[in-house]
């Protein structure tokens, strides 16, 4: 069979084929007449669609005139691919109707653990709703995850948008210092300032937190030094529990940590102010896939979780 594009509607000139072929295995005469009738086209389109793909597969398909007409070995191998084809190009629209999309959103931790278990349930609950891969990147990874196309979606911490993206500010950023529950700033009336928390040793993050970042740029100049350096929240919340120096924690307003042992008290205001974006590429913003993805993450992120 030859490999060339075929000069015109391929499908429709093998369903052709198949509803002649019927016609042909009934027996008698007219099967170009009662075929070309079936299709409602006149009987010599239908001859011109018989010529046109015989030429195209360079082999005759039909033999004989009249009750004698029959297809030949190679028509009737065409017949059975053409039925195969055929039969797929029919199923294809409520397959691909039926597909759900899948949509990889990279995201800050604290997105990770606080919205997007909500935002994936409600998916999941949807008939029709795309499928959700979770990477986790803050900042400039997930900027750079976005620029690449390697996810479609990005949540991101910083003091404005990520720039050169389509974007929504999602909340404030709070920002919560752990302290033993022992410790002096802990008691509900103690007044808490720069100076006190940077002559307590720290318990961060890796440097490629930016709530390190946000901390230390603050802290650092009044003397602050980090103590020890943990992979997320719940080995700063063992260290801090266990009384070996104080930790941050950023969390959407609403939000906060109740830990045994651990006092959490909202410093936000002794910072520089910070948002949660999520952001997309602008030629796909509107994408109905993305955008009801985006939605959920808004209205979670918004949503003040039950006491």
């Amino acid at each position: 069979m030859a490999t060339s594009i075929y000069p015109g509607d391929l499908l429709e000139h093998l369903r052709s084929l198949l509803v002649l072929l019927r016609q042909v295995a009934g027996g008698g005469r007219g099967a170009f007449e009662q075929a070309a009738r079936e299709l409602a086209v006149d009987r010599s389109v239908l001859r011109r669609r018989m010529q046109t793909l015989a030429a195209w597969a360079r082999i005759p398909l039909l033999v004989g005139r009249g009750a004698n007409l029959r297809p030949t070995a190679a028509g009737a191998r065409l017949a059975l691919r053409a039925a195969a084809l055929v039969a797929a190009a029919s199923r294809l629209p409520a397959e691909v109707a039926g597909a759900p999309e899948r949509i990889v959103v990279a995201c800050t931790g604290t997105i990770t653990t606080e919205v997007l278990p909500k935002v994936l349930v409600d998916l999941e609950r949807s008939e029709i709703a795309p499928q959700i891969a979770v990477r986790r990147a803050g900042g400039a990874a997930c900027e750079r995850l976005l620029r690449g196309r390697d996810v479609d979606i990005g949540v991101v911490r910083g003091e404005g948008p990520p720039p050169g993206f389509a974007s929504i500010r999602l909340a404030d950023d709070r920002v919560w210092a752990l302290l033993p529950k022992a410790h002096p700033l802990a008691k509900e009336r103690a007044r808490i300032t720069p100076e006190r928390l940077a002559a307590t040793p720290l318990v961060l993050y890796g440097a490629s937190s930016r709530t390190r970042a946000r901390i230390m740029e603050r802290l650092g100049p009044l003397g602050a030094s980090i103590r020890v350096e943990v992979d997320g929240k719940a080995s700063a919340l063992a260290y801090v529990r266990a009384g070996l120096g104080a930790s941050f924690v950023s969390l959407l307003p609403g939000h906060g940590v109740a830990h045994p042992g651990v006092v959490a008290r909202d410093v936000t205001s002794l910072f520089a102010a910070c948002g949660f974006y999520v952001a997309g590429l602008r030629e796909r913003w509107n994408e109905p896939a993305l955008k009801q993805v985006v939605e959920r993450i808004v209205h979670h992120a918004r949503s003040r979780p039950r006491r």
